[in-house]
């Protein structure tokens, strides 16, 4: 893990009668190592360009996935280009060689608010072409000062990328257990940084690409409809999607829901009771990552065909997620609510890729303010 604080003027949170307001955004750029892409080419440094133009200076905030920094000079551009544009703090993850048998994780948090304290963790290997990446969790405690209180008050941030899966996802498939298993070493991650950084009353944020699906994909009405709809037949969620809920709170899981034969309950010692913003707030669970268009004639079309495999061209997957934990007050009579949340697609117009990436991002304005 890489931390650093830079000289360069911060730009103030937005305030509005006294209320403090931070805007934040999780996104995994698809910025893989050189040489791989996906077909003709992933557009790499037309992509990063774009971002650092148009999308940063729109955040307080930015959590990011698959920001590789092996074998490649982007990631150093990205934090020179933040650095300018305000972005005075960074935590990265830890820099990999050859001889480290392995990649980077590839995440990367980015703040124009102060960061008191970091930490991070890196999960156990993935599976497949996912033993290559050291994924894990970064961990950030920002300092946020709302104006009339005496000390600022703190949230505490983390961005995580999981084991992903290959061709269709099944719940009993090995890759889904070795992501339920690295979301039990979040969870008790969670449970080792939390009681010693953080204050009662302050908010913990978990932002990142999951790789867990929470769309179920059953049409409420097959009769009339023949394609997946993305809010009428998102609000069922699926069994991974529960489990993932289930792992990263606390309470575990039957084991039998991965296989006869799985012993594995994942169940932490402390109960954490997070709240999937976007299902919450949008009563559906939205597309993130393989999203479709229906033309007049029903016909349907994936959305994106430059960056994603074929493969995953119309899956309409709900894998990037900002869950949120909030407790109240904090100690220093500073309450923090989730004002917003949604999907930002992030699209790129007139530019040979459409989008910033193969997946949206989610953007959310957190908001404090004096207790009365």
């Amino acid at each position: 893990m890489t931390t650093a604080t830079v000289n360069a003027p911060a730009e103030p949170l937005r305030r509005t009668a006294g209320v403090a307001k931070l805007r934040l955004l999780t996104q995994n750029m698809f910025m893989r190592p050189p040489p791989i892409r996906t077909n003709k080419s992933d557009w790499k440094d037309g992509r990063l360009d774009f971002f650092i133009e148009h999308i940063l200076p729109n955040y307080d905030v930015v959590c990011l996935q698959e920001m590789f920094e092996f074998a490649s000079s982007r990631r150093s551009r990205l934090v020179a280009a933040a650095e300018k544009l305000g972005f005075r703090y960074y935590v990265l993850s830890e820099r990999k060689y050859v001889w480290s048998l392995g990649i980077d994780g590839g995440l990367a948090i980015l703040s124009r608010l102060p960061v008191d304290t970091t930490d991070s963790f890196e999960y156990q290997r993935g599976i497949g072409p996912d033993w290559i990446a050291s994924k894990g969790v970064l961990y950030a405690k920002i300092a946020v000062r709302v104006e009339g209180a005496r000390e600022p008050t703190h949230v505490h941030l983390f961005t995580t990328h999981t084991q992903a899966s290959y061709g269709e996802v099944v719940v009993t498939q090995p890759d889904v257990k070795r992501r339920l298993a690295q979301l039990h070493e979040f969870h008790n991650f969670l449970e080792e940084v939390l009681p010693r950084h953080r204050a009662a009353g302050e908010p913990v944020v978990l932002t990142g690409d999951f790789n867990v699906d929470s769309r179920a994909h059953k049409l409420s009405d097959p009769d009339s409809v023949r394609h997946e709809r993305e809010v009428e037949d998102g609000s069922e969620t699926s069994d991974e999607g529960k489990a993932m809920m289930a792992v990263l709170q606390g309470h575990g899981i039957d084991p039998k829901l991965l296989g006869p034969d799985n012993s594995d309950a994942f169940k932490g010692k402390k109960i954490i009771e997070f709240h999937d913003t976007l299902k919450e707030r949008l009563g559906y669970h939205p597309v993130t990552f393989g999203n479709i268009v229906v033309a007049k004639d029903g016909v349907v079309h994936p959305r994106e065909t430059v960056l994603t495999n074929k493969q995953d061209n119309t899956v309409m997957h709900s894998i990037d997620y900002v869950l949120w934990h909030n407790p109240g007050a904090s100690g220093s009579g500073i309450t923090a609510a989730l004002h917003d949340v949604g999907v930002a697609p992030n699209f790129t117009p007139q530019q040979p890729f459409s989008q910033i990436s193969d997946h949206y991002g989610v953007a959310a304005e957190l908001r404090f303010s004096l207790s009365s």
